[in-house]
């Protein structure tokens, strides 16, 4: 998007080129707390507020507001640009903006003069920055945190239609002090955009309305109901098994994040792909990048949890930030994966995130979890979690332990080149990244050692270097409890008590939630999302429902009793009056009737964490499930058939509700395959025909394969090719009305089913047919392909039907 007036500035902005092991697109390492028992020069309004990051920002010399009213009375009132600065507490590039311009007293000057400046935590108000974030991504094709986004101020009072306030007109992401990497420098951005405002007034808010549109198709659903099915499984599937990396796992390219939502997708869905092959590869995808990642250094080898990213393609150098969303989400995959394959080092890995974050990250007298660690300490990336040889050799001897020096060395690969050297700090020695050399069996295997030999001997070298890493200065906490991210951490609690047989982790994912529910609700009894020192604050978005529910669904299945799923159905309930959407289904990610965003957003794609429709959406499956209730299916299809254009557009993008879809073919084949389709609303209709292509191309290609599902009513089968009857019609496919192609279909065998002392084949449900097409010589005519089928039920059989599979067949007709 290119802006529609003219400034001395690109036309639009992002990070310059980090420096090595850093993007600028996640999360990085933060400045120290401010020591509030010091004198200040200057305090402004966020020494009100309990965001660890607003408080960061409280003493600096520009004349901070928290998002709000007061904020936006200003801006109409001064009719300035509305500057929103939007990061949160373990970010290093926010930080280092604010070191460089918002401390300047001459920058803030600047700010103060031109602009209503707003900081906002993302982490509180995710709504906010979903907004401003797709702004950014729309102008630039970059996003990242800090990001610094100029609005419109609302119009004055004697002119409320003038223009749409709060709209944003030109944003980036990091700015330098003085102009550096081809960006402009920070107080160029604000003076040239402040003048922009006072000379081409009607050009910044014609862009606004623009860039307003773009945020709003962004943040949008797709259009109507669209067909899915397995189509959509098997596509996310095959996407994801072409990015897999084969050599390290994972998925693309550095940095590498652990992408929960593929794993739990891949592992759910394996037994839906096509073909042993398939399943193979998928099996492989998931065990090489959950041995990998555990193994390397992105994974805390001496306290366990996981770090934030890898920044290569190996797992070695991580950012060293962890997060709770993360470790939670880790928890629940790699429990789950233990139970499914029985691998005890999955079942360590679980058991390690779990200790480490009850250990960590939990309020000691309510029994909630905070929100991360940072990254830095005294300003050095990682400084807490690297070694040298020496430091790991008078650790192990403080502890008494000095015997296992050569094993540790052997292990945590000590024996070799140093593997990381800060950028920032590059006259630093070199140290290590503890990273296991390989898997535990082969490695206990190569020192002479049966696994549980190994174990011990790794758990005592880590239990001596926490002892000393426990004496180093410690990462900034934030301390901040986010509702729904201790959902996820509930959820990993959960599943890891019942993985292991830890009751203890059930009980400290009940403590959790205790504290929730009666801490962190309103008046009404509604949700809040955070809580910090006693103050709860923010009402709940979406994702903290469709999150605690989940937890508490998880609670339920370890064995915690009837409690939380009725606790799940309440939050549900609370969800489904505040973010349904009565028109269309599903749900929205914010309540309705705020008044401080441009549109009320609706998310389907999975980032760090997955999206809130997607969570829900289980939800509503597992309280069918669990009740059998009809009203949670009937909802589920309905929030399915909202999402449903964006699962058909990118189904791996929206992994977590293309999982769902898999679930409800299971539950309700023939209503899925409804949606989107014309005649869905057909209520007599019996069989639903769910090509799994919509054009065959016999023009580009002499062959062409598909699969055509049939899908009964419930309580129907269909007759099988072979019936073994002649008292019955059996299913067939043929092409009509043209020559020159041939059809080989593999029709499946069915079961057997005896009706009146005869035993027939059927095809229970649904069947899938494989189909090849082949050029066999000219065509002619307009071929079409027909299928034949009839169905029955224990008392009666349906008149047959054949009909026309909606497919186009694109043919190149030879005269």
């Amino acid at each position: 998007m290119v802006l529609a007036f003219r400034v001395a500035l690109p036309a639009g902005s992002a990070s310059p080129p980090p420096p090595p092991g850093r993007t600028t697109d996640s999360p990085e390492g933060s400045a120290a707390m401010p020591d509030a028992s010091q004198p200040h020069q200057h305090t402004n309004r966020l020494a009100r507020e309990t965001s660890p990051y607003l408080l960061q920002h409280a003493h600096n010399p520009v004349d901070w507001y928290p998002w709000g009213e007061e904020a936006f009375a200003e801006a109409r009132r001064r009719q300035v640009p509305i500057l929103v600065s939007i990061g949160y507490s373990t970010c290093y590039w926010c930080h280092v903006m604010e070191r460089e311009s918002f401390e300047d007293e001459q920058v803030a000057a600047a700010m103060n003069e031109r602009l209503v400046c707003i900081k906002v935590d993302r982490e509180e108000r995710p709504d906010v920055d979903d907004l401003y974030m797709s702004a950014v991504m729309a102008l630039t094709g970059q996003g990242g945190w800090p990001l610094n986004v100029f609005l419109v101020p609302p119009p004055p009072d004697d002119q409320p239609q003038a223009w749409t306030g709060l709209a944003p007109f030109w944003g980036g992401t990091y700015f330098p002090p003085q102009e550096a990497h081809g960006r402009p420098s920070w107080t160029r951005v604000v003076e040239a955009l402040s003048e922009a405002w006072k000379t081409q007034r009607e050009e910044v808010i014609a862009q606004s309305a623009r860039l307003s549109d773009a945020v709003r198709q962004r943040l949008s659903l797709a259009g109507g109901a669209a067909p899915i099915g397995q189509g959509e499984i098997a596509a996310a599937a095959i996407t994801l098994l072409r990015i897999a990396d084969r050599a390290h796992g994972g998925f693309g390219q550095a940095p590498k994040f652990p992408q929960p939502a593929f794993l739990t997708f891949l592992m759910d869905c394996r037994d839906a792909l096509g073909g042993e092959d398939n399943r193979q590869r998928a099996d492989e995808a998931l065990s090489l990048t959950l041995d990998r990642m555990a193994m390397g250094g992105v994974y805390d080898q001496v306290g366990g949890g996981f770090h934030r990213y890898s920044t290569d393609a190996q797992w070695i150098v991580p950012h060293f930030e962890k997060m709770l969303y993360d470790n939670g989400q880790l928890a629940e995959v790699y429990a789950i994966a233990a139970q499914r394959t029985g691998s005890e080092y999955y079942r360590r890995v679980a058991d390690e995130i779990c200790a480490y974050v009850l250990r960590e990250m939990t309020d000691p007298s309510g029994g909630a979890f905070y929100s991360a660690q940072d990254a830095e300490v005294d300003g050095r990336e990682g400084l807490n979690y690297l070694w040298t040889p020496e430091e790991v050799q008078a650790a192990l001897k403080a502890a008494g332990e000095e015997a296992l020096t050569d094993f540790a060395f052997k292990v945590f690969g000590l024996d070799r080149a140093a593997n990381f050297r800060d950028p920032h700090h590059s006259d630093e020695p070199a140290r290590h990244v503890l990273l296991l050399t390989a898997h535990p069996g082969p490695l206990a295997e190569s020192l002479g050692l049966v696994p549980r030999e190994f174990n011990e001997r790794l758990d005592r070298v880590r239990r001596a270097l926490l002892a000393t890493r426990a004496q180093r200065r410690q990462p900034r906490l934030d301390d901040k409890v986010i509702a729904g991210w201790n959902g996820l951490m509930i959820a990993g609690l959960a599943r890891s008590a019942e993985a292991m047989q830890r009751p203890e982790y059930r009980d400290a994912a009940i403590r959790a939630w205790r504290f929730i529910d009666a801490n962190m609700r309103d008046e009404s009894g509604g949700l809040l999302r955070t809580s910090r020192e006693g103050r709860a604050a923010i009402p709940a978005f979406c994702e903290d429902y469709a999150f605690l529910a989940h937890g508490l669904l998880a609670l339920h299945q370890s064995g915690a009793g009837e409690e939380f799923r009725d606790a799940a159905v309440a939050l549900v309930d609370q969800a489904r009056d505040r973010f349904w959407d009565e028109a269309r289904g599903g749900w929205f990610d914010t309540q309705a009737g705020r008044d401080d965003l441009i549109f009320r957003a609706r998310s389907i794609h999975d980032g760090a964490v997955p999206a809130a429709a997607s969570v829900m959406l289980h939800n509503l499956i597992d309280l069918h499930e669990r009740t059998g209730e009809e009203k949670w299916l009937d909802d589920a299809l309905a929030a399915l058939a909202a999402v449903s254009g964006d699962v058909a557009e990118n189904p791996v993008a929206a992994a977590n509700s293309t999982r769902a879809v898999l679930r409800l073919l299971d539950l309700a084949p023939q209503r899925v395959h409804r949606i989107g389709r014309p005649g869905a609303e057909d209520p007599n209709r019996l069989v639903d025909l769910a090509p799994s292509v919509a054009e065959v191309d016999l023009i580009a290609s002499a062959s062409f394969e598909l699969a055509v599902t049939l899908i009964a009513r419930q309580g129907w089968h269909i007759n099988a090719h072979e019936p073994g009857s002649d008292q019955v019609v059996p299913l067939s496919f043929e092409l009509v009305d043209g020559d020159g192609l041939a059809l080989s279909p593999a029709y499946p065998a069915g079961t057997e089913f005896g009706v009146a002392g005869e035993v027939i084949r059927v095809h229970e449900q649904s069947v899938t047919v494989p189909l090849l097409i082949r050029r066999v010589g000219p065509i002619t005519g307009r071929p079409r392909l027909m299928v034949t089928w009839q169905a029955c039920n224990d008392r009666e059989c349906a008149l047959p039907v054949t009909e026309e599979v909606p497919v186009k067949l694109r043919v190149r007709h030879e005269e």
